[in-house]
């Protein structure tokens, strides 16, 4: 009789022992989405292997570069030499798989990085929704939810910057369109 006690005591406690490891295995899974990666930046932070591919991060605008960052951190940032420079801005183009492409404009002014404009090329029309969902999720993260009119989607971010996020496919040739301005820029722009 007491070996059939000491037997049922013993299974109890190896039974409650396993509840409370996967109660602490499902604790851990639901903190797993606000645990922070090795690159410091939340692991549910929306950046996928697509966005990876741009250079996204959360810290920065656009491939490490902001707005209102010292213009010469452009050439040390992107790698090769730009298909276009002048005066007020350099031009790079970045390869992506499967023969896609980005082309990024860094504009200038008094030595700052004044406005980013990106033009990506894709392959076809899923190419550019897979890749218009992971944007629109990265900066509804960053900036909150955007607003779309047609093809446009627009966000105001809280320190100036206008983003905005266009489909600008046309017939055979798939593409998105991202500008990153300050706010100055785009009432200008629209006078």
């Amino acid at each position: 009789m007491k070996k059939t006690v000491l037997l049922l005591f013993v299974s109890m406690l190896i039974g409650l022992n396993a509840c409370r490891n996967r109660n602490q295995a499902a604790e851990q899974a639901d903190d797993s989405s606000t645990a922070t990666t090795e690159a410091g930046t939340p692991s549910g932070n929306v950046i996928t292997e697509r966005l990876t591919g741009l250079g996204l991060t959360m810290d920065s605008d656009w491939r490490g570069i902001s707005l209102g960052d010292a213009y010469s951190a452009v050439a040390k940032r992107e790698k090769g030499e730009p298909f276009e420079r002048d005066d007020e801005h350099a031009g790079y183009t970045v390869e992506l798989k499967n023969l896609e492409t980005v082309d990024v404009l860094y504009y200038q002014e008094d030595q700052k990085v004044s406005a980013i404009e990106v033009d990506l090329y894709v392959n076809t029309e899923p190419a550019v929704d897979e890749y218009r969902k992971d944007l629109l999720a990265y900066f509804n993260k960053r900036y909150g939810t955007g607003e779309t009119d047609e093809e446009t989607t627009t966000w105001t971010a809280p320190n100036g910057k206008i983003v905005t996020v266009k489909d600008v496919s046309k017939g055979k040739d798939y593409g998105i369109k991202i500008r990153i301005l300050p706010s100055d820029e785009v009432v200008a722009m629209m006078k």
